[in-house]
């Protein structure tokens, strides 16, 4: 059983489920604008096994947010009193997007660092890389991480050997080439500089969104915007029509194109030009009142 959100990136069905027979259970992501601390706890504590595995993706894909400093402190006290009473928690961090925090108060670590020493029962795994936090979509190259207190070298090396045979058992070997470019790129003395820049497109891309929510109020007639603080994503609830047959007409009528994930609209903002976001939003205001 792997305990995650109930809005997550939909390939975990085909990793986890698919690939590995295991089974999704999943809690409410959000609750009064943030994220629902309450309902973790709930779930590790109707888990019936004393083998708890939770997935926590930040910044969260599909809906672009991420735990503040608050909620990063009070997660962390979930998961090592779940492991001190006894049992077997892994905690998997996906930190694919690490890195793209937008706003103050969110936390720019990984939960990684409050959980990597926490307990001898808990072992913390933490997955990113520079596909998406080095702006190299397609070059798919990771990294993983393990560790819990106490871990011995023979464990640790243990747990290397069996991701080894994991790897090499579903998807041979991570491409050489794009592992040598970015060795490449980190030893380049600009590649800090170049990873600002980036990161600056994305922040004043959503710097522009947060001011078309603010100066456009009548688009709350047609959609609640989901909360959102980092990443490469933003999701919207549609009022009163189907999200699946808005997203079909926004792309047949309006050249928008979404996906539709749990009743939500995912908009990639990432891959929006800075002068076309108003535009996006105007006209899902517009599809949406017009099925409406």
């Amino acid at each position: 059983e792997v305990i995650i959100p109930d809005l997550y990136w939909d390939n975990y069905e085909l990793v986890f489920e698919n690939a590995r027979g295991a089974k999704i259970k999943t809690f409410n992501t959000f609750k009064n604008g943030g994220f629902d601390t309450e309902a973790l706890k709930a779930a590790l504590a109707e888990s019936k096994s004393n083998k708890k595995v939770v997935l926590l993706n930040f910044p969260n894909n599909p809906t672009g947010y991420t735990a503040t400093e608050v909620e990063a402190v009070e997660i962390a006290k979930i998961l090592t009193e779940c492991a001190a009473a006894g049992n077997k928690v892994v905690a998997l961090l996906d930190d694919a997007y690490f890195g793209l925090v937008y706003e103050e108060g969110v936390t720019k670590e990984s939960l990684f660092v409050k959980l990597v020493d926490a307990h001898e029962n808990l072992l913390a795994v933490k997955l990113d890389g520079p596909t998406k936090e080095d702006y190299v979509w397609g070059f798919r190259v990771g990294f993983m991480s393990f560790g819990f207190k106490g871990a011995t070298e023979a464990q640790l090396k243990a747990l290397e050997d069996k991701a080894a045979g994991t790897v090499r058992g579903n998807i041979s070997n991570a491409p050489s080439i794009s592992q040598k470019i970015l060795l490449a790129a980190f030893q380049s003395p600009e590649y800090q500089q170049q990873k600002q820049e980036k990161y600056a497109v994305l922040k004043k891309r959503f710097d522009i969104i947060k001011q078309v929510f603010a100066t456009h109020p009548e688009y709350k007639e047609a959609f609640d915007p989901m909360p959102c603080n980092s990443g490469y994503f933003m999701c919207i609830k549609p009022k009163g029509v189907d999200a699946e047959e808005l997203r079909q007409k926004l792309i047949k009528d309006y050249s928008t194109g979404t996906i539709m994930l749990s009743g939500l609209i995912r908009i990639a903002f990432s891959a929006v030009p800075t002068e076309k976001l108003g535009k996006l939003f105007e006209n899902i205001y517009n599809c949406v009142m017009k099925m409406k």
